[in-house]
């Protein structure tokens, strides 16, 4: 049976939100104030989700989708979008978890423009049962081919062409390039690559999760670092020392801590110096092994997608870091962990947004507070 929607506006994963006799209804591909038709795919308790089946009253802001994928592939869900709308969701999307899940109401700035094709550095790429490389599908586990994929740096829509040659034996890998060269995981593993970010050169593999978008990394380690001084830092899943790079240049001891001892090997090569630590170890082993006492005067954290785990929220409001440095991934987590650092004491200063993944719903975010104050 086809309902006709009128779309309220998008959520956090970048579905649309719009009701049927006061059920919520969640529904991809659509647009705030638009009126669909949708046939329902899913009934549960609170809510249904659905499928779209047209669009009968278009938003100003609707694009004809520069990829022909679009829909099918689940690589990139707001093609439909426009680059400034788009921008401008990921603020509302940010604005509401604040507010729902952290009680925090807030005004944030414009999220600064950049490239919305061709910016990807970072892919991970699949083969199907026919060798064929490509993506997984939207909401579902297969494989779709992919000839051309107009969001990859240039040089890795070499993959797809055939121009460039696949790992023999996998399945999924992944691949980089900074616009020139390229590496490949189960080719270029051994080989170590470099680029520069605000002017220091960061070391890394192919293997290594790295942010995925060059062109807006900079600013986003500007604004981390920004304000930072003192003796004594703390990189709270450093990584291969993106940040803890330039922490040493304004530290002289920085407590860097990876669970991934192949990150943490090119975190030693990053954060140069002779004073600091570097912990193998998950966040939450390096605060139960006692290896966390000490007073810091600043941290900063990078948590995967799930944000900060209680017993690490806990640890840093008892550590009362003068400034804590929070990079995030997700604003339904970072909104709850806010809750909980603010809570604790922390007030917070500033949060800027960062468009890392044009045509989608992801949004990177930095928060940065300060113990006690004023926000």
């Amino acid at each position: 049976m086809v309902t006709e929607l009128a779309i309220a506006r998008l959520v956090a994963g970048g579905d649309g939100l719009g009701f049927a006799d006061g059920k919520a209804v969640f529904v991809s591909g659509v647009l705030p104030g638009e009126r669909v038709a949708v046939r329902v795919t899913t009934r549960r308790r609170d809510f249904d989700r659905a499928e779209l089946v047209e669009v009968r009253e278009p938003s100003p802001a609707r694009v004809a989708p520069p990829c022909a994928l679009h829909g099918v592939c689940g690589g990139c869900d707001w093609l439909h979008i426009s680059p400034a709308e788009q921008r401008a969701q990921k603020a509302a999307i940010v604005r509401e978890a604040l507010r729902r899940t952290g009680g925090i109401e807030r005004d944030l700035p414009p999220i600064a423009p950049g490239p919305a094709l061709g910016c990807r550095n970072r892919a991970q790429i699949h083969r199907d049962g026919e060798g064929r490389l490509g993506y997984m599908a939207a909401r579902s586990g297969d494989v779709v081919p992919v000839e051309h994929c107009p969001i990859v740096a240039p040089p890795l829509d070499g993959f797809f062409a055939g121009r460039l040659a696949a790992p023999a034996g996998l399945d999924r890998f992944t691949v980089f390039s900074d616009g020139n060269w390229v590496a490949c995981e189960g080719i270029d593993d051994d080989r170590d690559l470099a680029v520069t970010v605000c002017g220091r050169p960061v070391a890394f593999s192919v293997g290594c999760f790295f942010q995925s978008n060059l062109a807006a990394l900079g600013a986003l380690v500007q604004v981390v670092l920004e304000g930072l001084r003192g003796e004594d830092a703390a990189d709270l899943y450093c990584g291969v020392g993106l940040f803890g790079a330039g922490l040493a240049e304004r530290f002289p001891r920085v407590a860097a801590v990876e669970s991934s001892t192949l990150s943490l090997a090119f975190a030693r090569r990053n954060i140069r110096g002779s004073g600091h630590e570097f912990h193998p170890m998950t966040v939450e082993q390096w605060i139960e092994s006692g290896a966390a006492r000490g007073r810091f005067d600043a941290v900063v954290v990078d948590p995967p997608r799930a944000g900060l785990a209680p017993e690490v929220s806990a640890w840093l409001c008892d550590a009362a870091p003068s400034r804590l440095v929070y990079a995030s991934c997700n604003p339904v987590t970072l909104a709850r962990d806010l809750a909980r650092l603010t809570a604790g004491g922390f007030t917070l200063e500033d949060l800027r947004l960062f468009d890392f993944y044009p045509q989608t719903s992801h949004v990177e975010a930095v928060a940065r507070l300060v113990r006690g104050g004023a926000g």
